[in-house]
């Protein structure tokens, strides 16, 4: 019968979409992820510069190295690891050049050396000028040796605290990872619990609140359709209760008769006639109400309904089948999002047990112990050693500035050397701060355009596709990850409403999908087309109900007030039992006539029934939807959380660890470009002393020969007294004049 497939389409439809009345409160709170941010006191200045330069050399990669870094995180194939690389780091030509700056000075080291070592053994091939020397480049390079020792030293105290902060992040690296995957996996615990908790909550009360809908839906539709069709008071009239109210009036109608006759006075009263016709018609009537019950076609419709409502229990039966099915379907999907998600932590865990194994032999390793003791090593003593070669320096200059002949003039030796043992150290320490600056080279190229892009160009690349609604006849929602990382920056924003979710499920999506509309319009129109039942009764128990009626009245108009006090009472009994008879047999007669008439318009009762039921399941349906996804867009799953890890993800790796990084080259080029100017100044301050040396070697020579004329000269003169004593004692022998 097409009323069974009216009954069936409801139950159905209501089975499969409407949700329960509110389901309870599930708690919609997200953990908060704390900021990561790591703080490294005074020197957070100095890594936040020496980072600014390195990223700042990073030129913005092109939609092919975004294309290729996004292959590789996804494991596409369309690049590999070195062409990454080569993309990211090697193609920055900033960079490049920056890194080539240290080989210049290397290579300008190299040549000063070698230059100096010529020009030191040709020095004594030069011919010598005496000159005086000035005071005021010996101030001037006192100064610069000073200043030189400030910013070595700085240089030496800024590695050793980056050295200590890089190395304290190396030790407790699985900490902030840990950290980072404890959260990790306490938003998406929380999440998928927040979305079992909505599924499961609402779930349960849909199918609580259906099955208690499909437990009274015969009752509401055939009932319905029985009490306005007037079936159901024709059948539940009181038949029995009719006959014995009959009787009643009947007693009481002999009980009169014989108060009459023994009434002188009222023994003619014509109450006396009409009881005899009243006893015929009440007997009739009571008998009638008995015959009804047998009627063929009121047995027709009773059987055609109780077929009917037999079906409907038997498909209510299928349909509480089809819960236990449909909520076993959901509770299979809630599993396998659950499942999805402890996949995700499971993979999550054996990273982090592979990071800890490396960890683990990395750290415990006696090679990563050597590392730190040799760097220090490597760097600290050229440092220092600069710092003391500028010390000595500025020493011989002031030594120098007191006293020109003291013993500041025999350190020019010493300070020759300690420009040739700088040149070295200057030479290694640029070396190796370039090895470090392409760590903090690679470090950039890979912050700035993972974790440091705001606009998340790299992650607008990356799309994730989610099937739509079974039977949506919609285009698959295609998840734009950047899109998502964008829309959770609000606090508000829930995961539903980041990755679109209208277009994977909404109640636009699930009305076209149902075209509820229609088909109803298509269940009506198959009512419409069945055949009325029909029903009829003697004509018969109309008439005894107007003669039962016209008795009632003309009983009521009889003057018993002669009669005696029996008659009276006997009279008004009879008069309040014969209401009642005429009261039961209108019901009975009217419940005939409006089967009757309404049994040849029962299709239309049929629709109305249906079109009553089916919108209230379709504002059930409507409410339902409008509150699961209301929840859905506004409490369950916010994903600000999961740009929050992200964020810590980019401080651990790129200020955590990359902060260090940038420190430490720049902290080394620090100390190797200085000590390369103070090996210049070693050399000069050596060229200023040996000016001075030569000075006094001249004044001593220029003393020497003057010593030397006066002494000849004196010779001469007592070689020219002696002369004279000979020739007067010549003369005297010989009696000659000198002359």
């Amino acid at each position: 019968m097409i009323r069974l497939k009216i009954v069936n389409f409801i139950v159905l439809c209501c089975l499969a979409f409407t949700s329960a009345q509110q389901p309870p409160q599930c708690d919609d709170q997200m953990p908060n992820v704390g900021s990561m941010k790591p703080s490294f006191g005074g020197i957070d200045a100095f890594y936040s510069m020496s980072k600014g330069i390195s990223d700042g050399l990073q030129s913005t990669p092109d939609s092919k190295t975004y294309n290729d870094l996004n292959d590789v995180i996804f494991a596409r194939g369309g690049a590999t690891y070195n062409q990454v690389i080569k993309d990211m780091v090697v193609n920055q030509i900033g960079a490049i050049i920056f890194w080539s700056v240290g080989f210049v000075l290397v290579l300008a080291a190299l040549v000063l050396g070698v230059a100096t070592a010529i020009w030191q053994s040709c020095y004594s091939c030069v011919p010598k000028e005496s000159s005086s020397r000035s005071k005021i480049p010996g101030y001037i390079y006192a100064f610069l040796l000073f200043t030189t020792f400030a910013l070595t030293l700085t240089g030496t105290i800024l590695f050793n605290i980056t050295e200590t902060n890089l190395v304290d992040s190396v030790d407790n690296a699985v900490v902030y990872t840990t950290q980072i995957t404890s959260d990790l996996k306490n938003v998406l615990n929380t999440g998928s619990n927040q979305l079992s908790c909505q599924v499961n909550t609402t779930t349960t009360a849909v199918f609580s609140n259906t099955t208690q809908l499909l437990n009274g839906y015969s009752d509401a539709v055939v009932g319905g359709t029985s009490d306005q069709v007037g079936l159901t008071a024709v059948n539940n009239f009181p038949a029995k209760e009719y006959e014995k109210k009959n009787t009643d009036t009947i007693n009481s109608a002999d009980a009169l008769g014989a108060a009459l006759n023994s009434d002188s006075v009222c023994k003619g009263n014509p109450l006396a006639n009409q009881i005899p016709l009243v006893k015929d018609e009440l007997n009739s009537l009571s008998a009638a109400a008995e015959e009804i019950r047998v009627n063929q076609q009121l047995v027709g419709i009773n059987q055609e309904v109780a077929t009917i409502k037999g079906k409907i229990n038997d498909q209510t039966k299928q349909a509480s089948n089809g819960i236990t099915n449909s909520q076993k379907t959901i509770s299979d999907t809630v599993q396998r999002i659950s499942n999805m998600l402890d996949n995700i932590q499971s993979d999550v865990d054996n990273a982090m047990n592979s990071v800890q194994s490396a960890h683990r032999d990395v750290v415990n390793s006696g090679g990563y112990s050597a590392v730190q003791i040799v760097l220090r090593i490597v760097v600290t003593i050229p440092a220092v050693l600069g710092c003391l070669f500028s010390l000595f320096a500025l020493v011989a200059i002031l030594l120098s500035l007191k006293n020109q002949d003291g013993i500041a003039v025999k350190l020019a030796t010493w300070v020759l050397v300690a420009f040739y043992i700088s040149i070295i150290l200057s030479i290694i320490l640029l070396l190796v701060s370039s090895l470090a600056f392409v760590f903090g080279w690679f470090m950039s190229a890979m912050c700035v355009p993972i974790f440091e892009d705001p606009d998340y160009h790299l992650f607008h690349l990356m799309n994730q596709t989610i099937e739509p609604q079974t039977g949506s006849n919609l285009p698959p929602d295609v998840v734009n990850i950047g899109g998502v990382l964008t829309s959770c920056q609000d606090s508000d924003t829930t995961i539903y409403n980041a990755i679109n979710g209208s277009n994977i499920i909404s109640a636009d999506s699930i009305s076209k999908q149902l075209n509820m509309q229609a088909r109803r319009d298509d269940v009506n129109k198959q009512i419409m087309e069945q055949k009325n039942e029909t029903f009829s009764y003697p004509q018969d128990y109309i008439g005894w109900q107007n003669l039962l009626n016209t008795q009632l009245e003309a009983a009521q108009k009889v003057d018993t007030s002669p009669c005696s006090s029996n008659v009276r009472n006997a009279y008004d009994v009879y008069i309040s039992n014969l209401k009642v008879s005429a009261n039961y047999t209108s019901i009975f007669i009217g419940n005939l006539q409006t089967l009757s008439q309404n049994a040849q318009i029962m299709t239309t009762i049929a629709q109305a029934q249906n079109n009553e039921q089916f919108d209230k399941g379709d504002a059930y349906i409507n409410s339902s939807i409008t509150d699961l996804l209301t929840s859905l867009n506004t409490n369950v799953f916010k994903c600000r959380p999961l740009v929050d890890i992200y964020n810590n993800g980019g401080f651990v790796m790129c200020e955590r660890f990359g902060k260090p990084i940038q420190g430490l080259w720049a902290s080394i080029g620090l100390c190797g470009v200085v000590l390369f100017f103070i090996s210049i100044l070693l050399l000069l301050t050596y060229r200023w002393l040996k000016t001075g040396e030569d000075n006094n070697r001249s004044k001593a020579s220029n003393t020497k020969k003057s010593r030397n004329s006066q002494e000849e000269t004196n010779g001469n003169r007592r070689l020219g007294k002696k002369k004279s004593q000979n020739d007067e004692s010549m003369a005297d022998s010989t009696g000659e004049s000198p002359e």
